[in-house]
């Protein structure tokens, strides 16, 4: 390769990384669009989303995690991990303190999470194959919740039964 030609491809390059790094610079939240969308949330496979009840916040479940949304403004406020797959389903409970999650193939578990603090609560397992749908009752008391393993089972959540 001669030395002009070496230069041209190192310029061609050095201009395309720039081009590159700055289109990806852009805000994802609002890329394409389509007519009546206000925002882009959520990274990675989305497989569920929640409102809280009083709808300033957003649960996304996801392959990575669950993404935590302020609702009004789209700002990633959070995201809790601890499953050892993909989240599959997502509840706030009637007050909107609590989170429930259900996962995939690989853990099969429920987790309940403190929405303020994204602290892991407590593990629910019992489901044989992955976790479709978390509910909680009006009370908040009890979670049921529905598995691929074709069973709904309902969980007793009050502190002081335990």
């Amino acid at each position: 390769m001669k030395k002009t030609q070496f230069y041209f491809m190192l310029v061609l390059l050095l201009l395309l990384t720039t081009l590159l790094s700055m289109s990806f610079a852009q805000d994802y939240t609002t890329w394409h669009l389509p007519e009546g969308a206000t925002a882009r949330l959520g990274k990675g496979y989305i497989k569920e989303i929640a409102y809280s009840p009083d709808s300033t916040r957003l649960a996304v479940a996801s392959s990575i995690g669950i993404w935590i949304y302020d609702a009004e403004t789209g700002e990633e406020l959070d995201l809790f991990t601890g499953h050892t797959g993909d989240v599959r389903s997502v509840s706030f409970s009637p007050d909107g303190q609590v989170l429930a999650s259900g996962s995939g193939e690989l853990d099969r578990t429920i987790r309940l999470w403190d929405v303020n603090t994204g602290r892991h609560i407590r593990t629910l397992s019992g489901h044989t194959d992955w976790v479709r749908s978390v509910a909680f009752s009006p009370e908040g008391q009890t979670l049921a919740s529905g598995s691929e393993d074709g069973t709904v089972l309902l969980w007793n959540l009050d502190p002081r039964t335990q």
